[in-house]
């Protein structure tokens, strides 16, 4: 997990730090190409909150190794245990939200290449705003219990740590206090996420089939298309990561399934740290070599010859 971690904030401080210092020279669709780079800056800022919960989890491993079962309570109930549920709740919702709005500004995009009613970078940079707050506020709501000044009482003392992972996904039948809070935030709001992205993906390929004759219209969203294709990588190994999680929610609800207890240690190992680890090396050689590709030859003109 350490590994895992620290990759991870490699990979995504790379991909912020060029995507603020390479400079755009995508000419008319200059607006359509910031629109991505601030989208895509967020999700890997959110990918690199997955990877400093990694490297708490795996920090704490390696300290209590040999003697967890002696501090396994006093872990669970700490602060850190807490702040790390936290912000590994803010990383996956905020990183689900970003890919939604990326596939619905895709489609948006391509269905509609004339239309002037598109998000650009300052209705884009608000929307973010609010976005991150809201999840802000709904991750670290749990967790207030800890502070001595504030108790919200449908939550316990201790909503993170009901695993040595600090993780509160609803992937058994226990009905801890929070529960209901779980299943929405992580069942229902990524559900929703996934099929809103599934359709825009839909509405791409429909666009492109219908218009598939017309050869001006088809060169027009070439380059359009060739940006779906590459989040489409990046939406797939998100879903790698939630959709499990999606899936083993609903069925241990349903009753369709029984999960071990120990399903969180690997979910924390195996399943959550995929979308995060991978995602930055993915965009990050796209963009690199785009930039490489898309750089003008410097033709030295004689001055005899002016």
């Amino acid at each position: 997990m350490m590994i895992i971690g620290i990759s991870s904030v490699i990979g995504n401080s790379v991909v912020i730090i060029s995507r603020r210092l390479k400079k755009d020279n995508t000419g008319n669709n200059n607006n359509v190409n910031k629109v991505q780079t601030i989208l895509i800056t967020n999700l890997a800022a959110s990918d690199m909150l997955m990877a400093v919960y990694l490297i708490i989890i795996s920090s704490a491993d390696i300290h209590y190794r040999g003697r967890y079962s002696e501090v396994a309570r006093e872990w669970k109930k700490s602060f850190l245990c807490s702040f790390a549920g936290a912000i590994s709740t803010l990383s996956g919702q905020c990183s689900v939200f970003t890919l939604m709005m990326l596939s619905i500004d895709r489609a948006v995009n391509i269905v509609y290449p004339f239309s002037t009613n598109r998000l650009n970078s300052k209705k884009c940079k608000i929307i973010l705003a609010f976005a991150w707050l809201f999840w802000i506020v709904l991750s670290f709501l749990p967790a207030v219990n800890k502070l001595k000044f504030a108790e919200i009482s449908y939550f316990s003392d201790n909503y993170y740590g009901k695993e040595s992972v600090c993780l509160a996904l609803p992937l058994t039948r226990s009905r801890w206090p929070g529960w209901e809070y779980a299943i929405t935030i992580f069942v229902a709001f990524n559900g929703i996420g996934f099929v809103v992205i599934a359709v825009s993906y839909l509405t791409i390929f429909l666009s492109v089939k219908r218009s598939g004759a017309t050869v001006n219209r088809r060169q027009m969203r070439k380059e359009q298309l060739k940006m779906a294709r590459k989040l489409g990588l990046i939406v797939f190994t998100d879903f790698c990561c939630w959709g499990p999680i999606i899936v083993m929610a609903i069925g241990s609800e349903m009753d369709w399934m029984r999960i071990p207890d120990d399903i969180y240690v690997w979910a924390a190992t195996f399943i959550i740290p995929i979308n995060s680890s991978v995602n930055p090396y993915l965009y990050t050689i796209a963009y690199m070599f785009k930039c490489k590709v898309r750089q003008p030859a410097v033709v030295q003109i004689p001055l005899n010859t002016l």
